[in-house]
């Protein structure tokens, strides 16, 4: 989906879509964001850290002790890369999405109709934290750090996203038709995100 949006030079909503996926977020969380509340690392004083955080206001998990503020971390060079380029010049107090919610499924709805995705299978906004998580899950990252980056406390809460759906590959499910048009998106997408069209 990104590689197409990329295409498309919808970069912001590119942008937010990985600020999701890699800081493993509720993607309202990240719709809600402000520029300023993003810190990329060449706002920061040391050249020894090479990763973003983004500043979560009023998190769901608040109500659970957890904070009223939390962050997200990401650092992953080429999405790095890509949001020093699309959203590091934009003025402080604008939001990193300058559209609604609704236009962000609106165009991910687009995207999945392209890529030809039946309707019946097709996943919402709220699966990129998901989605993230089981990455994250399958590159090998510790469970206690995948807890604390998902911002949860509970290990039981971590299994359930991890058994229900580690193992449930909505790819092995799709015509082939769409199978095919996902993979020769996502090959292009290491090339776009560090060389995006504009």
């Amino acid at each position: 989906m990104a590689s197409l949006a990329i295409l498309k030079n919808w970069q912001r909503w590119t942008a937010v879509l990985l600020l999701g996926f890699f800081g493993i977020a509720r993607i309202s969380e990240v719709l809600r964001a402000l520029r300023s509340d993003l810190v990329l690392p060449s706002e920061q004083f040391s050249n020894l850290v090479s990763a973003a955080f983004l500043r979560v206001s009023n998190p769901k998990a608040k109500r659970r002790g957890k904070g009223r503020t939390q962050h997200l971390k990401i650092t992953d060079q080429n999405i790095l890369a890509f949001l020093e380029r699309v959203v590091g010049p934009l003025n402080c107090n604008l939001a990193l999405y300058p559209f609604s919610a609704q236009t962000f499924r609106a165009k991910w709805d687009q995207l999945l109709v392209e890529l030809e995705v039946p309707s019946s299978q097709r996943p919402t906004p709220a699966s990129i934290r998901a989605g993230g998580a089981i990455l994250a899950y399958q590159s090998g990252e510790k469970i206690q750090d995948l807890m604390w980056r998902m911002r949860i406390s509970s290990q039981q809460t971590l299994e359930h996203y991890l058994q229900e759906t580690a193992a449930d590959n909505i790819m092995s499910r799709l015509p082939d038709r769409s199978k095919n048009r996902i993979r020769s998106a996502a090959a292009l997408f290491s090339l776009l995100i560090r060389h995006q069209v504009s």
